[in-house]
């Protein structure tokens, strides 16, 4: 019975260590916080910082409006000018052709001048730069005739119509004499004519550019692959006509006395 009360009394000593070395710690009350409960101390200790943040969110909003509004509405004012081009050009049309005609054509296709060449791009913008363009090659002003339908092939969306100014603006350049330029855009069409099955007119215009050049050999090479019978039946007989008008003026210089053509 003493060794029972001898061990009794040392589990009791051991249980009193053991309870003294713990530390007991009170819960920290923010751990018991709810979401909800944190989110309502923060925008009560912090009226500043969501006055500040609301203010800048609004200021922001009502620019982007403003934005979009004022957008709107330079469209709208932009679109109404282009109809009432349009319009004038189906006005000038009705007069006889010559230089009276000619003269308002000019006149009428530099007035859109700045309307092409603002930065508001739409397919109204690119059809009045596309008139403005034909305007300008009757009234003579091939230069900027070229540069206006450049204009209407950047801001057309439509391979087929972008292949049409391109074309136009090509002869534009040549009827400006400009066939290095004519012959680079017709280069660039022979590629996006072959989907359409048009890349014939595109080789035959680039024999064009460089026969009037004086580079008889590439237009030959050119008109030989539209000569044959089997290949660019539309421009086969006009090729070989070319091909014809090459060789003699070949011959003509090889002539005695022939003078150089390159002087």
């Amino acid at each position: 019975m003493a060794s029972d009360i001898k061990g009794f009394r040392l589990r009791r000593k051991a249980a009193r260590v053991h309870g003294e070395g713990d530390t007991h710690t009170l819960p920290d009350p923010e751990e018991k916080m709810t979401i909800a409960q944190r989110a309502q101390q923060w925008l009560s200790e912090n009226p500043r910082k969501i006055r500040n943040g609301i203010l800048i969110l609004v200021g922001v909003t009502a620019v982007v409006v403003l934005l979009v509004v004022l957008r709107a509405a330079a469209k709208d004012e932009h679109s109404r000018q282009l109809h009432t081009a349009l319009e004038k050009y189906d006005q000038i049309k009705i007069l006889p052709k010559g230089d009276a005609r000619s003269a308002q054509m000019k006149d009428f296709g530099l007035s859109l001048k700045a309307a092409c060449e603002q930065k508001l791009h739409t397919l109204e913008s690119a059809a009045v730069c596309f008139t403005a363009g034909n305007a300008l090659i009757e009234g003579r002003e091939f230069k900027t005739a070229a540069e206006f339908f450049g204009r209407a092939a950047a801001a057309y969306d439509s391979e087929a119509l972008i292949s049409v100014a391109r074309f136009m603006q090509a002869q534009a350049l040549e009827s400006a004499k400009d066939f290095e330029k004519a012959l680079a855009v017709y280069k660039e069409l022979e590629k996006s004519y072959t989907s359409v099955k048009k890349g014939e007119a595109a080789i035959f215009h680039q024999g064009r550019m460089l026969y009037y050049l004086g580079r008889y050999d590439d237009a030959e090479e050119r008109f030989a692959k539209l000569s044959r019978e089997s290949e660019g039946k539309e421009f086969a007989a006009a090729s070989r006509n070319y091909i014809s008008l090459l060789n003699s003026e070949r011959a003509q210089q090889k002539a005695p006395g022939a003078a150089d053509p390159k002087k």
